[in-house]
């Protein structure tokens, strides 16, 4: 069954199990868990151990590839494959989780998959890689423009727009847009749709506070140069809406009463501060099922193949206790 010289150990090591368990769940015995002969199957084929057809004999499986960690999302992700699992489950399929951005593996992956959900962000290679193996796929998370694949995500530009309209409507006319240094898809298309909220209003603009190692701090403050300070901060995730909290309360400023903050996302962190944070929730897991759907339909309908999709699922306003309307 080898492909290429990859040892049990090996497999064990990258997983944190005994040699004994790989063994013994490569080998179909009894002694390991469902969940854990999955997760060792998955690594066999991505390193190359197992051939891509023994895979493929086994229960049909849907496989989920993530490029790499990434703190922010994690959280969002982890309701995604949930989503996914729970679908798959009372479809027939297994789920099987790679973390990787090898192209080689990526290779070994999706000759043995039924199916692939990409989750993130992942770059042309492993796209390339995809297109020449052929099975269908689906994204999670922003595409190339015109990019020929499926694709599910949140409506982040309706999202921005949205909470331009709310925080108008409770008197702010400065709002800030807090982001990173790094220019992200969806970040940006809160950021659109929150701009053309504030069209509307003559009165009202949109600025954005962007910073990097320079922190946030100093970004915040180096708005007074240009004007009034923003009485409200729509941030582009929760993760940062935190942390914003946390730097306006060490700068002498208190939220609401002073500035008003949003965050994205409705993650665990936004309860978890004082004030709880106003926020937009994403549906996690309904994303998962979204893409598991479209997946399902691209590999089992034998009626003429429709275009590529995008397909947005509509998030909701989580009213809490960071926003202060004015006047």
């Amino acid at each position: 069954m080898r492909l290429k010289k990859i040892t049990l150990q090996e497999i064990a090591d990258q997983l944190g199990v005994s040699k004994f368990a790989v063994s013994r769940a490569l080998s179909g015995k009894d002694g390991v868990s469902g969940e854990t002969r999955e997760r060792v199957t998955a690594k066999a084929l991505e390193l190359g151990y197992l051939r891509a057809a023994d895979v493929a004999a086994m229960r049909p499986a849907i496989h989920i590839i993530f490029n790499d960690h990434d703190p922010v999302n994690s959280e969002l992700w982890m309701q995604m494959q949930n989503g996914i699992q729970r679908e798959a489950d009372s479809s027939g399929y297994q789920v099987q989780i790679h973390w990787t951005a090898e192209p080689e593996r990526v290779e070994n992956i999706a000759r043995a998959s039924a199916g692939i959900v990409l989750v993130g962000q992942h770059d042309v290679r492993t796209l390339a890689v995809l297109k020449a193996v052929g099975r269908p796929v689906v994204r999670l998370g922003w595409v190339l423009p015109l990019e020929q694949v499926d694709q599910v995500t949140g409506a982040d530009h309706e999202a921005g727009n949205a909470i331009g309209q709310y925080l108008i409507a409770r008197g702010h006319k400065r709002i800030g847009f807090v982001h990173g240094s790094r220019v992200l898809r969806g970040r940006m298309e809160r950021l659109f749709g929150l701009r053309e909220a504030l069209l509307t209003s003559d009165q009202a603009s949109v600025v954005e506070v962007q910073f990097g190692e320079e922190g946030f701090a100093n970004a915040f403050l180096a708005l007074k140069t240009e004007g009034e300070l923003p009485t409200a901060l729509f941030c582009a995730h929760d993760s940062l809406g935190v942390h914003v909290v946390s730097e306006l309360h060490r700068m002498g400023l208190r939220v609401p009463d002073d500035i008003s903050v949003v965050g994205y996302g409705d993650f665990a962190a936004a309860t978890q501060i004082s004030p709880p944070l106003t926020t937009v929730r994403l549906p996690g897991a309904d994303m998962g099922i979204a893409a598991f759907r479209l997946l399902l339909e691209r590999m089992n309908s034998n009626r003429p193949a429709l275009p590529p999709q995008r397909l947005m699922l509509v998030p909701t306003l989580v009213e809490r206790g960071s926003v202060k309307s004015l006047g």
